[in-house]
């Protein structure tokens, strides 16, 4: 079921893991932020929707030009600094006043998006490159594997940590998803040493 060939190859693992790390992240994130703002912005269900798109497009709008770095910048450099901007931006949103403009809230979740869709791509890429031609299929299949292994733990964790936490919940959960992005820039810079 898993390609433990595959896990002999350094940057094949450390990409795995990163991947596992940054998805976590995200869906902490996801799953946090309607309550902040349902809650404790006291926003309505659709201008936390309208809010929350900002993060998806940057992220679609970035990722194509990660893409194009990829071919002259290494994925390990572009992934560390993706992540590291994913992890501000959530820190950012944790020090949100109670009542912010909404350009406060979106200028934030834009460098989210940003910072996930720089990392987004170039793993992706390492993931599918690192290993044998013949072997990309398994690559595929544990990248898929790394996404959803990334957002079940995170899923469980915004259960636990909004069961312990309370009304600061969605603080914790934000703290806990940039804990998770800056030990996704651990393993990713750790790359550059294999």
């Amino acid at each position: 079921m898993l390609p433990f060939d595959l896990f002999h190859i350094p940057l094949f693992t450390l990409s795995v893991w990163t991947s596992v790390c940054s998805y976590a992240a995200q869906i902490l994130a996801y799953v946090s932020l309607p309550f902040l703002f349902e809650t404790r912005m006291h926003l309505s269900a659709v201008e936390t929707g309208f809010l929350l798109t900002t993060w998806p497009f940057m992220t679609a709008v970035t990722a194509p030009i990660a893409g194009r770095l990829t071919i002259r910048h290494p994925a390990s450099v572009i992934c560390s600094i993706g992540l590291a901007l994913l992890a501000v931006g959530l820190l950012l949103m944790v020090f949100l006043p109670t009542s912010p403009a909404r350009w406060d809230v979106v200028w934030r979740l834009a460098l989210c998006g940003i910072g996930f869709g720089l990392f987004q791509t170039p793993n992706n890429t390492a993931m599918m490159t690192v290993g044998p031609v013949g072997r990309s299929g398994a690559a595929s299949g544990m990248n898929a594997s790394a996404r959803y292994v990334g957002w079940s733990l995170g899923s469980a964790l915004v259960s636990l940590i909004f069961g312990l936490g309370g009304d600061q919940g969605a603080v914790f959960c934000l703290v806990a998803g940039m804990a998770f992005a800056l030990t996704g820039v651990a393993t990713s810079s750790a790359r550059r040493f294999r």
